[in-house]
């Protein structure tokens, strides 16, 4: 199922992945031996990723090994999932306590479906993605890509629904750019080079691979057409109060591997804890360096507290959302997209 058929239809696809409960329950197996012991008597809290086991979620391996989690009294289980879907599906059916998403997600399934979910807080305060195209023909303005292609990372997902909003955000019609996948990867630059594409978009973990082969390219923020909370942490609706607690610890102890991680002295324990659940990821030491220090570029907001909920941002994104058609209802307030409730706790 893509992303959009997702969206549309609020279907939730449970995968086998996701055999466990949380809190108190048989977690499913992350498949990693090399993870950090933990007091398997304390209450189990299961986080299912967006896609694999990356970087850009390092805060939660940080707080694993660094045993953040357990002064909160918490064992984490972290799930790799397949896709954001995926990591929506679980949750919202009672697999895993929290997820990740971007607003761009999980605002529509809110609204226009009745998703049961709701952030708790704001991860991405700058947008993993841009637009990267050709020095020599730099693609500056949403109008310089009507009637061309460009690569998106998947059909009907974060990145397509972002390029239609910078489109709609400067009065144009998204259905004169043409769209195709070009996926996720440094890969994505042959379709460039080959000339079947005008620009695609990429995103941190493929920028720092550009950087480290210098190769030179010219990159727009989404966020400066469509500016959008990226992926932050949300949870069942019916667990805000039941698992307030857990919630609470949870991001209070992602906010300290935040800040752990933003210590370049702590480097070599930062991939240690990723490489425990993916040691692909950490394989290429440099490369891994360059995403690492890319993660408080993205999520460090400006009051410098990690995970802070901009609702400004949010309330000025879902007015985006409307318009471009993303978002098809028109009534339901903010607040019941996002709360501030836990990390005004913190």
């Amino acid at each position: 199922m893509d992303r959009r058929s997702f969206l549309r239809t609020g279907a939730f696809a449970v995968t086998a992945a996701a055999g466990g409960t949380f809190l108190i329950g048989c977690a499913p197996s992350t498949g990693n031996s090399g993870a950090a012991t933990v007091d398997q008597s304390l209450p189990e809290a299961v986080f299912v990723t967006p896609f694999q086991h990356l970087i850009n979620y390092a805060d939660v391996y940080v707080a694993i090994q660094e045993g953040f989690f357990a002064a909160e009294g918490l064992r984490v289980t972290p799930v790799g999932g397949t896709g954001t879907a995926s990591s929506i599906s679980q949750v919202a059916a009672g697999q895993g306590l929290l997820g990740k998403a971007a607003s761009v997600i999980t605002c529509p399934l809110i609204a226009d479906s009745g998703t049961p979910i709701i952030t708790v807080a704001h991860g991405d305060h700058r947008s993993q993605y841009s637009l990267a195209s050709d020095p020599a023909k730099p693609l500056k303005h949403p109008s310089e890509w009507q009637g061309k292609t460009i690569g998106v990372i998947s059909k009907g997902g974060t990145t397509e629904l972002l390029l239609d909003a910078m489109a709609v955000a400067e009065g144009l019609d998204p259905n004169k750019v043409r769209k195709v996948v070009t996926g996720a990867d440094v890969g994505s630059l042959e379709f460039l080079r080959r000339g079947e594409v005008d620009g695609f978009i990429t995103f941190i973990g493929s920028e720092a691979s550009f950087k480290q082969r210098k190769i030179d390219l010219h990159y727009l923020n989404t966020d400066e057409f469509a500016k959008m909370p990226g992926d932050s942490y949300f949870v069942k609706t019916a667990d805000l109060d039941r698992q307030a607690d857990a919630i609470t610890g949870f991001l209070r102890a992602s906010r300290k591997g935040y800040q752990f991680l933003e210590d370049g002295s702590n480097l070599d324990k930062v991939l240690s804890a990723v490489g425990a659940f993916n040691p692909v990821e950490v394989s290429d030491r440099d490369l891994a360096k360059l995403k690492t220090e890319a993660q408080p570029e993205v999520c460090k907001p400006g009051n410098g507290q990690y995970l802070s909920v901009d609702l400004p941002a949010w309330e000025s994104a879902l007015e985006l959302m409307r318009r471009s058609g993303i978002v098809k209802d028109r009534t339901k307030p903010v607040t019941d997209f996002v709360t501030t409730r836990f990390v005004d706790a913190l």
